[in-house]
């Protein structure tokens, strides 16, 4: 059976079908706040010989996803038994689906360890140890929530679209607001990395995975010595969808 892989983010939903060992592509995405239980049913209709892969950070719509595959879904979470060795994690239920994908991904491509770091909504840090295990990780704000929250919570600010500044020392109020925006963003992703690292045994330097739509903001923080994979999520799914198949 083909595979549908569905990552379901805060902000926009990704999908990309997986045929034998075509190379990915995503062949679709939309706003997550324009989703409806029809479109989710047309999804279906689309697809009628395809297994869902679900990896999904916004809960409310699992079930409607259930019923329009009827049978033919894999909804990703920490409870899925063939996921149990990969995981050095106290409570792995708790985990976002889709930080277990871009795990699941990075594992069987052997990139481990490693630092997966996710820059979309939230921006989230996933650490896969010597053997390949997520053992935990930290989430922040994402760049644009950042932007959001301060706007939301001053009365003068102005309503500032979200670019690179000219410059660091900004000459107007609006280039202010992205030049904190983004060097608070990438000085975050920079210290975090930085601490996570530190925490590995010495000689145990991980790798640094970058995924998301900030990603390449967030390589150039780091220097450039990292791994852009921008379709990290879609992978891991691709993974789980064939092994959960072939089980």
């Amino acid at each position: 059976m083909n595979l549908l892989l569905v990552d379901l983010g805060n902000t926009r939903i990704k999908w990309a079908t997986a045929q034998g060992r075509a190379r990915l592509r995503v062949t679709g995405q939309r706003l997550t706040a324009k989703l409806t239980p029809a479109w989710i049913g047309n999804l279906a209709e689309r697809h009628p010989r395809h297994h869902l892969v679900l990896a999904s950070v916004v809960p409310r719509w699992n079930a409607a996803f259930a019923r329009a595959f009827r049978g033919r879904a894999t909804i990703v979470s920490g409870k899925l038994p063939a996921l149990k060795p990969h995981f050095a994690y106290p409570n792995p239920a708790e985990l976002g689906a889709d930080r277990i994908a871009a795990a699941a991904a990075a594992h069987a491509a052997g990139l481990f360890p490693a630092i997966i770091v996710a820059c979309g909504t939230a921006t989230a840090y996933t650490v896969l140890d010597a053997k390949g295990r997520l053992c935990g990780g930290a989430i922040a704000p994402g760049l644009q929530a950042q932007l959001d929250a301060l706007l939301g919570a001053t009365a003068q600010l102005p309503a500032t679209t979200l670019r690179m500044p000219r410059h660091a020392l900004a000459k107007s109020t609006r280039d202010a607001i992205r030049a904190g925006a983004v060097l608070s963003f990438q000085g975050g992703v920079k210290e975090t990395v930085a601490q996570l690292g530190a925490a590995f045994p010495r000689g145990k330097k991980p790798r640094v995975i970058l995924t998301g739509g900030n990603a390449k903001l967030a390589a150039e923080a780091l220097g450039g010595n990292v791994m852009l994979r921008p379709l990290l999520v879609l992978e891991g799914l691709r993974i789980m969808g064939e092994r959960l198949l072939e089980d």
